[in-house]
């Protein structure tokens, strides 16, 4: 099990928690599940997972001479990409 959705089913202290599980690779599917459940109507939906092949930090952890640890080329740059910086 590496993805599961959780909602509360029901309504005040009456409600109950209730969870699907989703294998590492289903992600389309528990995200799918997670807005049918919200559009149903059901509160406090979210989704947890511990994937099999995710052993670190998500992301470019360090960048040195435009280079990721791993030796692959990384220019990715926010400058430019949200339109003009705003001056105060």
């Amino acid at each position: 099990m590496g993805i599961v959705v959780y909602w509360l089913d029901g309504e005040g202290d009456a409600a109950l928690p209730v969870c699907e599980c989703f294998g590492s690779g289903e992600l389309t599917q528990a995200l799918a599940c997670a807005e049918a459940r919200r559009r149903a109507g059901h509160r406090h939906v979210s989704i947890s997972t511990e994937l099999d092949g995710s052993v670190g930090r998500p992301g470019v952890a360090a960048v040195e001479g435009g280079l990721t640890p791993d030796g692959e080329a990384y220019e990715w740059s926010k400058a430019g990409r949200a339109g003009k910086v705003r001056r105060r």
